[in-house]
């Protein structure tokens, strides 16, 4: 004869208050008792707690600061001398969350795991100060991570991944740090009241808020998801090449000089043996209408038979105002100079030049940066021909003019 244990039913559901809201989980959870849910073991896992499905029972549950776990540690519990303590006053350990340990008491007469709030604000305030360090160390790596991310080119990077996915990033950083900061402010408050003698409230009527936490949360995750969605598909966009063609394919006009039209009466020759194809890279934003990252590589060969051999690498930006392109200007500058501090020295330019800002420096390659209005080329060009050499006059000149062409043309 054999018998079966059978297993108990259990269901998940999702907590209606954050987990450093103490008096709404407590609250929350005696509720869930009364109505037969009882808090499992398995306790809260990504973001839900699971229950037993059992008979209603009166059960408290109190919330208590649990010490930081380390990088090797396992708290998952209270240690062998707590748990003694703890149950020798009819209180058992049931589940983690966060930072809290949860213990549950059925025995009315119980007393009370802390029955002098001061010695539960110790206890407290060591919350409170990791949510204020944490609050802290969420401040400077959400601010400097995307730089580092970006190589400190922040306005470069959110017109490229498009303003639309960017502001979404934004809006999930600042609600990020919102939450943060809620965390922080309302520990606080509680660890005060705590220090000021005032017991907690057990009763705490957790409905209130219920409602617009879940739907905030909820829409939190669908952003965050959807963020991430949108840089996966512009990933593999990426990856896949479709914002990039062959330069000979190009069908529109560049609205600037390419090699060819750096010496009148030359002819130039595209680079053949497939090592360096010369392409284009076309991006569009709201900010920005118009994008384009240009590789070229071939050779001129002039009017005496000399030729000139090299590489062209443009980055081009016409944005929606003349601050965006300037910035933009800086951004490349400053870049350049940190990359390249060991190569990099500032070269001198003709007078001659129409650009609203214009500088040139060597970075590696000799380079220059022009502003014209709401246009902002950022272009260098290298030479490996012995025989010829064009000047940096030469090449910065028909730039030049050919932003300001575009300038007019446009205008």
């Amino acid at each position: 004869m054999s018998s079966t244990t059978q297993e108990p039913r259990r269901t998940w559901r999702f907590p209606p208050c954050p987990g450093y809201d103490v008096e709404a989980t407590e609250s929350w959870l005696q509720s869930m008792a009364a109505q037969g849910l009882i808090l499992d073991e398995e306790g809260f896992f990504a973001g839900f707690a699971c229950f037993v499905l059992g008979e209603p029972r009166r059960i408290r549950y109190r919330v208590e600061a649990a010490p930081p776990k380390g990088m090797f540690d396992d708290h998952t519990g209270p240690d062998e001398e707590a748990r003694s303590l703890s149950e020798e006053y009819g209180w058992h350990f049931v589940a983690r969350r966060g930072d809290f340990y949860l213990y549950a008491c059925e025995d009315a007469d119980s007393i009370e795991l802390h029955t002098d709030p001061r010695v539960q604000a110790i206890s407290m305030n060591q919350i409170r100060r990791r949510a204020v360090g944490s609050l802290i160390s969420f401040l400077l790596w959400l601010v400097l991570y995307p730089l580092i991310l970006g190589n400190w080119m922040p306005l470069a990077v959110f017109l490229t991944i498009g303003t639309p996915v960017s502001l979404l990033g934004n809006v999930l950083v600042v609600w990020s740090i919102g939450s943060s900061a809620a965390s922080a402010v309302q520990l606080h408050r509680l660890w005060k009241r705590l220090r000021a003698g005032q017991p907690l409230n057990h009763h705490k009527n957790w409905q209130t808020r219920a409602r617009r936490y879940r739907g905030s949360l909820a829409a939190y995750f669908f952003l965050l998801v959807t963020f991430f969605g949108c840089l996966l598909a512009l990933w593999n966009a990426d990856a896949r090449g479709d914002f990039t063609q062959p330069l000979e394919d190009y069908g529109e006009t560049l609205p600037f000089a390419t090699m060819e039209d750096f010496v009148p009466d030359a002819q130039f020759q595209p680079r053949s043996d497939g090592m360096l194809e010369s392409t284009v890279e076309r991006h569009t934003d709201w900010l920005a209408p118009q994008i384009l990252s240009v590789h070229q590589s071939g050779s001129l060969r002039l009017a005496d038979g000399r030729t000139v051999s090299g590489g062209l690498t443009v980055d081009y930006y016409e944005t929606a105002a003349p601050w965006m392109a300037r910035e933009l200007a800086r951004e490349y500058e400053w870049y350049d100079q940190r990359r390249n501090r060991n190569y990099y020295h500032p070269l001198s330019l003709p007078d001659s030049l129409q650009a609203d800002y214009a500088s040139a420096y060597t970075a590696v390659f000799p380079t220059v940066v022009l502003v014209h209005g709401n246009q902002m080329i950022h272009a260098s060009f290298y030479q490996t021909s012995p025989e010829a050499e064009l000047s940096l006059e030469d090449w910065v000149c028909a730039l030049d003019r050919s932003l300001a062409e575009n300038k007019a043309h446009a205008s």
